[in-house]
């Protein structure tokens, strides 16, 4: 078995365009030409779309009014309130519908409701709404529900509450089943009506959309709306930790609710907000979408894998700083533990992968195992497609029924390929880069082989291979502190607006590579090329040691980074790819 060599693709960039548009916008912006280019290559190519990108504004929000069936939404929401009808905010397991059903219920109980909450577990339960979660909000007095990140495709169930003479309100970013629910009201962009930039909001921004649409309804009726505004401002920041966590694209409105959000998050006064930061060790600067991607999202992510939904929403719902703080703790805890779980599913699946390999080259990997935790198949799958550069689908059995979740690169579609392999499946679905399925340990094996025949027709012949689009090619001695804040300014990163990718060639390693961390796991050196040097940092990139360490010239992918020590900054480079240099 051999992995592909990961190929380097530099963006190509027009003639005139280097020759007028891109130096025509860096005199009008006043940045650098290569922040203009930047700009220019993610189709940002006039000044008043520069501003507004470089400078992401609250006023930029566009109102919620135009969402499907939004006005329907919020007047029975009002009508609940006024009534003191009992509300249930239903939502989705994940970081997005944790944080999207905490908003909805403190905006709620904000406004003078009666408010309780339901989260499937992951494990017993599944993916969104059951019939046995209405039976038991039935049983509890709830008239009205409302999903967060979910709802979309469940049919029976919202027939069953409707039966029960209960009326649900569906907010939802996912794509409708081929027969619409019967709810009161279907707040989905994804459905006709819906503009193209709200169909890139996740579920917790749709929350909030809805949450601030019902604001505006309450206006003048006996609420504060002053109190509302201040919450809505606060709350910016769930919306920011759940936009960067579901992986949309962080363009147009997104991009301001990031930008605005992560504001919002580092100046919270919620005791649960501050506890989370604090067990993150996140300290006082600007939270970036690195620090919740790599360390608040995991912890709450934790509680939902493990099937523990209820301690984030008890976390960013309480009031009271010590529970906040043993919440906090407990979701730390649970974070090791999935850690620990993860490392035992992630060794059994990548041996299986290369014996699979080791067979005949795959289109696909999908890989299964008997015990393998639910909660943790999404995250390896993820491993699997960094590791081998092709789709996977990981599934864990318990008794002869699975579960898995299914990822991918670039340029395929998971959600299509699974739709070519449905009649070994279940159930299932997601979007065209992450999904889920339910099937059988019958059916795995022919699932298995209508899967990669799937991918291979969406490749039409292609091997698979990683991808790195490269923005610029750069000398070494052009990055300083200045060029780096500069170039940091298209933040926040994610997806959709990756952080800049440079390519460096012909470079050299002055003195000797180390390796860091608990496990010798990272890699750093000092890298030189005409004039200077710059610090080098692979995450996870001990495997390059050697040949860091040889003394050949080297190219390198690199992304230009801020390093902040001990009060001290300085421009360095993050590691991404290392080969050596081309003739």
């Amino acid at each position: 078995m051999r992995i592909p060599d990961t190929r380097w693709l530099l963006r190509p960039v027009e003639p005139h365009a280097l020759e007028k548009e891109i130096p025509d916008l860096a005199r009008l912006l006043t940045v650098p030409p290569l922040v203009a280019r930047l700009l220019w290559l993610r189709g940002i190519r006039t000044e008043s779309r520069a501003r507004r990108f470089l400078s992401p504004r609250l006023a930029d929000l566009s109102p919620p009014e135009g969402l499907p069936d939004l006005d329907r939404a919020t007047e029975r929401l009002a009508r609940a309130l006024r009534a003191g009808e009992r509300i249930a905010v239903c939502g989705d397991y994940d970081v997005d519908g944790m944080t999207g059903t905490a908003l909805l219920v403190r905006f709620l109980r904000l406004a003078g409701g009666d408010v309780t909450w339901s989260i499937p577990d992951r494990k017993k339960d599944g993916y969104g709404l059951s019939i046995r979660a209405i039976e038991r909000l039935a049983e509890d007095g709830v008239r009205v529900a409302v999903t967060v990140d979910n709802g979309s495709t469940a049919l029976e169930p919202i027939k069953h509450a409707v039966e029960l003479g209960m009326d649900v309100i569906i907010t939802d970013h996912h794509l409708p089943g081929g027969e619409v629910p019967p709810a009161y009201a279907m707040v989905n962009p994804q459905m006709p009506g819906g503009s193209e930039d709200a169909r890139n909001l996740c579920g917790c921004g749709l929350a909030f959309k809805l949450a601030w649409a019902v604001a505006d309804r309450l206006r003048g009726r006996g609420v504060d709306a002053g109190e509302l505004k201040s919450f809505l401002r606060d709350a910016m920041g769930l919306v920011a930790l759940a936009t960067v966590c579901d992986v949309v694209p962080l363009v147009g409105e997104n991009r301001v609710l990031v930008a605005t959000g992560l504001a919002a998050l580092r100046r919270s006064p919620h005791p649960g907000i501050q506890a989370l930061l604090e067990v993150s060790d996140l300290g006082r600067l600007p939270l970036t979408t690195e620090d919740v991607g790599f360390k608040l999202g995991p912890r709450l992510n934790a509680a939902g894998r493990l099937s523990k939904p209820e301690l984030v929403v008890n976390l960013l719902t309480e009031t009271d700083a010590a529970r906040c703080r043993q919440l906090a703790n407990e979701l730390d805890q649970a974070n090791r533990t999935r850690r620990e779980v993860e490392k035992g599913v992630l060794k059994q699946a990548d041996a299986q992968a290369q014996t699979l390999l080791g067979e005949r080259d795959r289109s696909a990997l999908v890989l299964w195992g008997e015990g393998w935790h639910v909660g943790v198949v999404g995250i390896v799958a993820a491993r699997m497609v960094d590791k081998y550069h092709r789709p996977a689908a990981v599934i864990g059995f318990d008794g002869g029924r699975g579960r898995g979740s299914c990822r991918t690169p670039p340029a395929l579609n998971v959600h299509s390929a699974l739709g070519a392999s449905a009649e070994h499946l279940e159930s299932y679905g997601g979007h065209a880069a992450a999904a889920g399925l339910d099937i059988t340990i019958e059916r795995a094996p022919a699932f298995r082989e209508a899967f990669e025949a799937a991918v291979q027709h969406q490749q039409e012949g292609d091997a698979p291979q990683k991808t790195l689009e490269i923005d610029i090619e750069s000398c070494a001695d052009d990055w300083n502190l200045d060029t780096v804040y500069a170039v940091r300014r298209l933040a926040p990163f994610g997806q959709a607006n990756p952080e800049p990718l440079v390519v460096v060639r012909g470079a050299s390693v002055a003195g000797k590579p180390k390796l860091m961390g608990a496990a010798s796991s990272h890699l750093s050196f000092a890298l030189k090329q005409q004039g200077g040097a710059i610090r080098v940092v692979g995450f996870r990139q001990a495997a390059h040691f050697d040949l860091a360490a040889s003394g050949a010239p080297l190219d390198l992918a690199v992304t230009p980074v801020i390093n902040e020590w001990r009060g001290t900054r300085s421009a360095e480079f993050r590691l991404v790819d290392l080969r050596a240099a081309t003739p």
